[in-house]
């Protein structure tokens, strides 16, 4: 992986132990949660309404839109549930001395049923 596509955006003391971050880089909103240890990042935009996630809700894997209700799998961006059927982008992270590093550089997002 290219070092230059990692981004500081968060320090891994800040994450919730339930519940996320956003954090911004240029025009693209991040948003960076912890479970069981692990650490995952998808963009901030819901496919379905293209509502952020902000007031939203995130049960283990499951993050939950606040307007709809659609459901994404944070771990992948792959939607879990209606009334999305689009994924979100999802980014590679990494964890150096207490820093939550996001690869931007390699943005995914699956394909669409």
């Amino acid at each position: 992986m290219d070092n230059a596509s990692f981004v500081d955006l968060v320090g891994l003391n800040e994450l919730p132990a339930k519940g996320f971050v956003v954090r911004e880089h240029g025009e693209l909103q991040i948003l960076i949660a912890q479970f069981k240890g692990d650490v995952f990042a998808v963009e901030n935009l819901c496919s379905h309404a293209f509502e952020r996630f902000d007031e939203g809700r995130l049960r283990g894997f499951r993050l939950m839109c606040p307007l709809h209700g659609a459901c994404f799998d944070i771990r992948s961006g792959s939607a879990m549930g209606l009334p999305a059927t689009g994924p979100i982008r999802s980014f590679g992270v990494r964890v150096e001395d207490g820093r939550v590093l996001v690869d931007l550089g390699d943005a995914t997002r699956p394909e669409s049923p």
